[in-house]
C-alpha cells in the first residue's frame, strides 16, 4: 500500500528522542511511499517550522503533547498530528483526541493501523489546505476594500441592517447604501450572506479597519 500527498505531499514530520525508535519509524514511512524528516525533539521541530507536512510525536510525558499545540497555536501554524508511544493508556489517548491528536497509536505499529493514521494525516492535510486556500482568496478580495467599505463590512458582520450602520459610522443611509454596494462588488458577492460569508473566512476582525 502506498500512501500520498500527506498533508501537503508524501511528507511526514518525526519527533522522537530515541534515535533507534525514530529510524524504524521513518523507515516504516518509506515504504509506505512517505519521505520523514526527523527532529530530535518538538522544540528542534518548533525551531525550524517547515512548511508543509504532517506530524507523529511521541508521547512519553503527559505534557507532551499540550505543550506543543500550545506552541503551534502561539505561532498560528497548524499540522495533522498523531502520536505513538510504547504504553498508551485510555486516559492518555482520550486526553490526546481532546487536545487535537488525529490518533494515537501503541508501538511497535500495527501496519493496518499505521495505514489508517496516515490516511487520516491526509485527509485533515487536504481539509486544511481547501480552508487555507479559500481563506487566502477572502483575504485578497477584502484587501480590495477601503477602509470605510471594511468598516460597513465588520458592521454587516455584526448583523446590522444600513439603518444600523449608517447610526454607528455616523453616515446617510444612502451613502451607506452606495459602500454597501461597493463591497458586494469587489467581494463578488451576490448576496449580503455572501459578502458576511468572505469576511468571516478573511477574519476580517483581524484585519485592520482604520
Amino acid at each position: 500500500m502506498q500512501v500520498t500527498d500527506v498533508a501537503g505531499g508524501a511528507l511526514v514530520h518525526v519527533i522522537d528522542s530515541d534515535t533507534r525508535r525514530r529510524a524504524e519509524v521513518s523507515r516504516e514511512l518509506l515504504a509506505l511511499g512517505v519521505h520523514a524528516e526527523i527532529y530530535e525533539d518538538a522544540g528542534e521541530f518548533l525551531r525550524m517550522l517547515p512548511a508543509r507536512g504532517a506530524v507523529l510525536l511521541v508521547e512519553s510525558s503527559e505534557d507532551d503533547l499540550s505543550e506543543f499545540m500550545d506552541s503551534l497555536r502561539a505561532r498560528q501554524r497548524y499540522y495533522p498530528v498523531s502520536l505513538y508511544s510504547e504504553t498508551p493508556r485510555p486516559e492518555r489517548i482520550v486526553r490526546a483526541l481532546r487536545e487535537g491528536a488525529l490518533d494515537y497509536l501503541a508501538w511497535p505499529f500495527d501496519p493496518a493501523l499505521f495505514a489508517d493514521a496516515l490516511r487520516k494525516l491526509n485527509e485533515d492535510g487536504d481539509r486544511q489546505r481547501r480552508i487555507e486556500r479559500v481563506r487566502a482568496e477572502a483575504r485578497a478580495l477584502v484587501e480590495q476594500l477601503t477602509m470605510r467599505e471594511r468598516e460597513v463590512l465588520v458592521s454587516l458582520l455584526d448583523g446590522n441592517s444600513n439603518k444600523q450602520i449608517a447610526a454607528e459610522l455616523d453616515l446617510s443611509p444612502r451613502t451607506v447604501e452606495i459602500y454597501r454596494k461597493n463591497v458586494m462588488r469587489k467581494l463578488g458577492a451576490k448576496s449580503a450572506s455572501d459578502a458576511v460569508r468572505i469576511g468571516i473566512y478573511a477574519d476580517l476582525w483581524e484585519l485592520p479597519v482604520a
